[in-house]
């Protein structure tokens, strides 16, 4: 029946006939104002059911939203904690370092302390030892200056002495 109507519709020319079927099919259909006003009142209220279930949703995905978020905000406090500690741990692993590094520092320090010591007495003996040979040196090197001056004299003055001795004997 409803292929007819839309084909009444879409003529250009309607008969008698078509005009009552048309007239029939509209007062089939119309509605009244009360009905309508009664017909839009459940709508409103169903809108209104709709809207307060929303609301409902709403407030407990607000409420859930909320249980999240001070949910992470105890994660986050917790690691936070977490982390405090692990930073306080390796604060104390690295003064634990540093005291075993300036015991180390100190015992290589002690080390070549001694060595340098060491090296210090071994050269103030060594230059004592030097300074015995170069006195030595020094000794024979003086008997060889007065060595030398004496031959040096015996060469210059052997005639001298020699006719001295002559004039004197």
């Amino acid at each position: 029946m409803q292929e007819h109507i839309k084909e009444l519709y879409n003529k250009d020319h309607l008969t008698q006939k078509d005009i009552i079927q048309l007239l029939l099919h509209n007062a089939q259909h119309m509605v009244t104002r009360d009905e309508l006003k009664a017909d839009n009142k459940e709508v409103k209220e169903d809108i209104k059911e709709d809207i307060d279930k929303l609301d409902k949703k709403i407030d407990n995905v607000r409420i859930e939203l909320k249980e999240d978020i001070d949910k992470l905000d105890k994660k986050i406090d917790n690691v936070r904690i977490e982390l405090k500690e692990d930073i306080e741990k390796l604060d104390k692993k690295i003064d634990g370092v540093e005291v075993r590094l300036d015991k180390k520092i100190d015992g290589v320090e002690a080390r070549l302390d001694k060595k340098i010591d060491n090296v210090r007495i071994e050269l103030k003996e060594d230059i004592k030892k030097l300074d015995e040979k170069i006195e030595k040196v020094s000794i024979k090197f003086d008997k060889l200056q007065w060595l030398i001056v004496a031959t040096l004299i015996s060469i210059f003055a052997k005639d001298y002495i020699l006719n001295f001795m002559h004039k004197l004997f």
